[in-house]
């Protein structure tokens, strides 16, 4: 059964195989894409404030969510490999480290984020309701995060062996029961944007039980519980793991936090800019996860090449999902540029807030196509274990929106089109750069 998946794969075209991959990985994501502007529809019906809220406590969250890749992302490459292999002694023990790993990275996360939690929203400079409304979202959170990261390394080994279909099952699955609970806690509950979260946690809860569920079939009780768990196993895959995916994790992490001194820049031009970015961001979700699923699917492919000594094979794998994505990503672009008044108002009646998401989404569409090249070439990266390079392209450029921002937004007094043309400048640099550095193939000899 556990070769199952990754002779399938080997024996379809390059073509078949990453659409059999990704297709099941995008249509998980298109879950969570409907999850996001639910959520945002919802919290819309408290006004401005609450939006201008979630926008922000949204990026703290995905900044926590882009750690649990810390484990995960090591885990898919080690796993993915050890697959492509067929080893299953180092199968079994890697899956089952990559769990225990994951159970002592989460606390360390919360000894590290609750302190830090209490005060973000406040050293943003948040008017004090929308500080305290951001504040609650977030403690909400935090306090179900067992649930998200253990269902999110679930996932990848899952995905490791060649089984899109499971996760993307159990991610519907807690995305469906998200969007029900949302206006319950939200409306009937009158919990209000706190409610949003406490959705989120539930939701999560169930799709953790139901992933860990899945592990075990694939790795029974015999070969995974039995499992010899060793104070310095644990020390090694913990480092091997965060060694492959702490620069995927961090990159993702420090997008979270760049946007969130984005925010603070935007704090100037009052809260309906703030709102106006939460709401391009739920409309950036369908082409951002659509990439995200090839990219994830490309991982798996390239990991399962490498590990069988198809070099060659690898590479065209990622560059047919690259061009597959990129002519989606141009439709998107044309469908922001020119209707992004009425994508805007399907979340919001505020015609100031309209005018802002509108604007942000015409100049987010000159460059959109670009961020196809950075998501799946990252996956691509990701599943040779070479994710350096994706780490210090991402992250260099992303900080720079925030230099970039200030001075197009503030010092040249350009206003919100300043920060606007900043975020989408930086998508098409790392597009490119990512692409050159992909090119030179020196990730096709990387050792995991």
């Amino acid at each position: 059964m556990l070769w199952e998946n990754r002779d399938n794969i080997q024996k379809k075209s390059i073509l078949g195989g990453l659409i059999s991959l990704a297709l099941p990985v995008v249509i998980s994501n298109l879950f969570m894409m409907v999850f996001e502007i639910v959520d945002m529809f919802w919290v819309g019906r408290l006004g401005k404030r609450a939006v201008a809220a979630l926008s922000t406590g949204s990026f703290y969250v995905w900044m926590i969510r882009a750690l649990a890749l810390t484990i995960a992302v090591g885990a898919l490459a080690m796993v993915s490999r050890r697959s492509g292999e067929r080893n299953k002694k180092l199968l079994v023990e890697t899956a089952g480290y990559a769990v225990a790993v994951t159970f002592f990275f989460t606390i360390i996360l919360l000894l590290i984020l609750l302190p830090v939690s209490l005060r973000v929203s406040y050293w943003l400079g948040l008017e004090s309701d929308i500080a305290l409304l951001c504040k609650q979202y977030i403690i909400i959170f935090l306090s179900g995060l067992f649930f998200v990261n253990m269902m999110v390394t679930g996932e990848h080994i899952l995905r490791g062996i060649g089984n899109t279909v499971t996760p993307m099952l159990i991610t519907g699955f807690s995305f469906i029961l998200n969007i029900i609970l949302d206006p319950v806690f939200i409306f009937y509950y009158d919990l209000g944007l706190p409610g949003a979260a406490v959705a989120t946690i539930v939701s999560q809860f169930f799709g953790c039980i139901l992933m860990l569920g899945m592990l075990f079939k694939y790795f029974p009780g015999k070969d995974f519980l039995n499992l010899k768990i060793h104070k310095k196993s644990v020390s090694f895959y913990f480092i091997r793991m965060a060694r492959i995916g702490l620069p995927v994790s961090f990159s993702g992490a420090m997008f979270s936090v760049i946007y969130l001194i984005l925010t603070g820049i935007l704090t100037t031009f009052g809260s309906a800019p703030i709102a106006a970015m939460g709401i391009g961001h739920r409309l950036e979700a369908f082409p951002y996860f659509f990439a995200l699923g090839f990219s994830r699917a490309t991982s798996t492919i390239v990991g399962q090449n490498l590990g069988a000594g198809k070099p060659q094979r690898a590479r065209t794998s990622a560059l047919v999902s690259l061009r597959l994505v990129s002519v989606v990503l141009l439709i998107v672009s044309a469908m922001f540029y020119f209707f992004g008044s009425q994508l805007c108002s399907v979340f919001i009646s505020d015609t100031e807030v309209i005018r802002y998401g509108a604007r942000y989404l015409k100049f987010i569409a000159l460059f959109e196509v670009f961020m196809a090249f950075e998501v799946v070439l990252e996956g691509a990266f990701s599943g040779a274990g070479d994710t350096k390079p994706p780490f210090l392209v991402i992250f260099i450029f992303t900080l720079l929106r925030i230099p970039l921002s200030y001075f197009l937004g503030i010092y040249l007094d350009l206003g919100t089109d300043g920060v606007w043309f900043a975020i989408s400048f930086t998508t098409f640099l790392k597009g490119v750069l990512l692409y050159m550095w992909f090119n030179k193939n020196r990730w096709m000899h990387k050792q995991v």
